[in-house]
């Protein structure tokens, strides 16, 4: 088994996990913190071993780094914050 296929398996049993672990009903800030990471760790996988980046122009990767922290954290602030964020997000 190559290297890719291994990226591969690892990125799929991420996804599983992560799956599982929405599908448990809790909404604690533990499991958002730890769905986060998974978020982050994937997106840094693909970009790193997918896309090819490490090689890669200095100022595009940190661009999707930066994109593969974000979103994480855009996880965290909608466990935190949602009644905010739907009221700044609805208009009426």
């Amino acid at each position: 088994m190559g290297h890719a296929e291994k990226i591969w398996l690892t990125l799929v049993g991420l996804t599983a996990a992560g799956a599982w672990l929405a599908e448990t009903g809790h909404s604690s800030w533990l499991l958002a913190f730890v769905v986060a990471g998974l978020i982050a760790f994937k997106g840094r996988m693909v970009i790193d071993h997918y896309m090819e980046m490490t090689s890669a122009n200095t100022r595009i990767r940190r661009v999707l780094h930066l994109f593969a922290t974000l979103v994480p954290v855009l996880v965290l602030l909608s466990h935190g914050w949602s009644d905010v964020l739907r009221r700044l997000t609805t208009i009426n």
